[in-house]
């Protein structure tokens, strides 16, 4: 491979982009692509939902869990700005939002370039 090549798969792992909580849920933080798997617990809380209003930095897309008319894409995350004052919690166990209830799947599925299939 070329130095090129090596820069291009390089930046393209570590692509991410942020995505607003925005279509009226309140959106899980689960351990896998599913809600069967639980949610994501952290310092041995369990993480609250982001509300509408917040906002996740998301990672990548991935298939997973099917919920309703809203498709099966979960967005991987391990940010999110839950709008309580704080500001962004970065350095979060790496944790699945499921992306009808984030954007109406707005970025998943290669709509946003920067947020690649995991």
């Amino acid at each position: 491979m070329s130095v090129g090549t090596l820069v291009t798969m390089a930046g393209s792992a570590s692509a991410a982009d942020t995505v607003p909580i925005s279509v009226g849920h309140y959106v899980g933080l689960y351990n896998q692509p599913n809600t069967t798997g639980g949610k994501v617990y952290y310092n041995g809380y369990q993480l609250p939902d982001v509300p509408p209003g917040g906002a996740i930095v998301a990672q990548c897309w991935t298939v997973g869990q099917a919920i309703g008319n809203y498709g099966d894409t979960w967005y991987r995350t391990n940010e999110v700005d839950w709008n309580d004052g704080y500001g962004w919690v970065t350095g979060l166990p790496t944790a699945y939002v499921f992306a009808g209830y984030a954007d109406g799947n707005a970025r998943s599925v290669n709509r946003d370039p920067n947020i690649p299939q995991c």
